[in-house]
């Protein structure tokens, strides 16, 4: 006996895009373009509907290669979840408690066939696709390791050789944990609240820097602490020099102060501007440059004398960076440029316009031929170097971009922003948005502290979004990166079928294959 009619649709559903929900009390029914509507799996009654729904897809309009594939859609193994593919090669994944879209998986290139949550784990997704890949994400949209805090961290720091990484910005202790394992393995205890810390430029020692003021200096083999350095004020930043023998440490109340790192002796203080307090240190570690608040960049060899000053700005600098030659530097501003200036004499190169609000951070690629700019408006843009020109813009975030950062193989821009509460993956060359890394959507009154930072070779990326976490993600440089990643994990050889089933290499002539 027919007990209901599951219509509505506007267009076809996937052939196994309809599925009950592991307990049963709910079914699925999803379109060709990833959307969905969810029933009552008693009464088949609606329930609510999943996305925005386009009109007249038909199987029938389709290739013939599209019409005959049997994509599928399927619920996460306690049901919260439900990924659904499309014809487009997108993924989305549902939130089905919210009715809400928690992940868009825009990665392959061609249609996605095959999804499938890991029957161990609910944050993990296989997807098979017609560019000849397998993938798995998790429901962010990439693997991760998350690191767990009592408090929320608001810092994660990697080490020069990728092996460590270091939180902390929610208690008194920086936290060093092992990249690869997530296992910590020491917490630095300052007695006061971290602001924030970095590893020296051979990663064998660690400096933090407390509200209080204070900058501990530790060796990482031992976790001793082997120097204390006294700060004036209360300190936001500290970083050492390229060549580790100096400490530099920014304050809000407009100085920076520079340490020799051996003996803690002060070198020098420096007056700086309250929007850009630290000081940033050139690629040789021989130059320092400091804003202040006559709009200007000061450059600075590292006894505090005046080296150059870069004038030209109409409001105060916000940002700036060293291109990784050593001979050029960039400034953005509150007056929405930014400016490319020769180091050698001061001359501004080019002065970058184009964003519709001031500017929050600047940042060359590794090979020192692009540079990007993030701003309030919402966009983050990249220039070609050193003629300003513009090439590509990204746009996608709906608040203020906090940061951004190219990835050492200049593949990826890595975004954040605290007001739209979202971190950002992508493409570098076209501008496309890859992923949506960690969004924040409870809360919502409530902006999320959001920052991401790539390792030094591009393979992970680390995140804080304003919980009691940091997530480490990998970041596959190829597809054949991640193929290899995922046959290292599975734990037997996949057998012919189940390699042409996931569009792998396969040798030799293959016979019937179950469906």
């Amino acid at each position: 006996m027919e007990i209901a009619t599951l219509a509505g649709h506007k267009s076809d559903t996937q052939l196994q895009g309809v599925m009950f929900s592991h307990d049963g009390r709910r079914i699925a029914t999803v379109s060709l373009d990833g959307s969905a509507r969810l029933w009552d799996g008693i009464s088949g009654n609606l329930l609510g509907v999943l996305g925005q729904e386009s009109p007249g897809l038909k199987l029938s309009y389709m290739g013939p290669d599209e019409r005959d594939q049997e994509m599928n859609s399927v619920f996460s193994q306690d049901d919260r979840f439900l990924a659904a593919a499309s014809l487009n090669g997108t993924v989305r994944i549902w939130d089905v408690e919210r009715t809400s879209l928690l992940t868009t998986i825009i990665g392959h290139d061609a249609l996605v066939e095959h999804v499938e949550f890991s029957p161990v784990n609910n944050s993990i997704l296989l997807t098979a696709s017609h560019d000849r890949t397998a993938r798995l994400w998790d429901i962010d949209g990439v693997l991760t390791t998350a690191l767990s805090h009592e408090y929320p961290p608001t810092f994660a720091v990697f080490s020069p050789d990728n092996v460590h990484l270091l939180t902390g910005g929610g208690d008194s202790a920086a936290h060093l944990w092992e990249v690869v394992s997530g296992r910590q393995i020491a917490e630095l205890d300052t007695h006061e609240t971290v602001q924030s810390a970095t590893f020296s430029p051979d990663g064998s020692r660690v400096a933090t820097a407390s509200l209080g003021g204070r900058v501990l200096v530790w060796d990482v083999a031992s976790r001793r602490e082997v120097a204390q350095l006294k700060s004036r004020d209360g300190l936001l930043q500290v970083q050492f020099s390229p060549k580790g023998d100096l400490l530099a440490a920014g304050s809000a109340h407009g100085t920076a102060q520079l340490w020799d790192a051996a003996s803690g002796a002060e070198l020098a203080t420096i007056k700086t501007s309250g929007r850009l307090p630290q000081a940033i240190f050139g690629r040789d570690g021989n130059l320092v440059l400091t804003a202040t608040d006559d709009n200007a960049a000061h450059l600075l060899k590292t006894d505090g004398t005046e080296f150059k000053v870069l004038i030209g700005h109409q409001n105060r600098i916000t940002a700036a960076a060293f291109s990784p030659d050593g001979q050029l530097v960039v400034t953005g501003s509150l007056d929405r440029t930014a400016r490319i200036w020769s180091i050698k004499d001061g001359n501004s190169v080019a002065t970058l316009k184009g964003h519709n609000d001031e500017l929050t951070a600047v940042a060359f690629s590794q090979d020192g031929q692009s540079l990007l700019t993030a701003s309030r408006d919402g966009t983050v843009r990249i220039w070609s170097v050193p003629v300003g020109t513009e090439k590509v813009v990204l746009r996608g975030h709906s608040g203020a971009v906090d940061s951004a950062q190219i990835s050492p193989n200049g593949l990826y821009v890595v975004t954040t922003s605290s007001q739209d509460r979202t971190v950002r993956l992508w493409a570098a060359q076209s501008g496309r948005e890859i992923a949506v890394l960690a969004s924040r959507e409870d809360e919502a009154n409530r902006p999320a502290l959001m920052r991401a930072a790539f390792n030094s070779d591009g393979t992970r990326i680390a995140i804080v979004s304003g919980d009691d976490s940091v997530r480490i993600i990998r970041a596959f440089q190829t597809p054949l990166d991640l193929i290899d990643y995922a046959r290292g994990i599975v734990p037997r050889e996949l057998t012919a079928c189940e390699r042409r089933h996931f569009f792998l290499p396969v040798e030799g002539e293959v016979g019937d294959c179950p469906s």
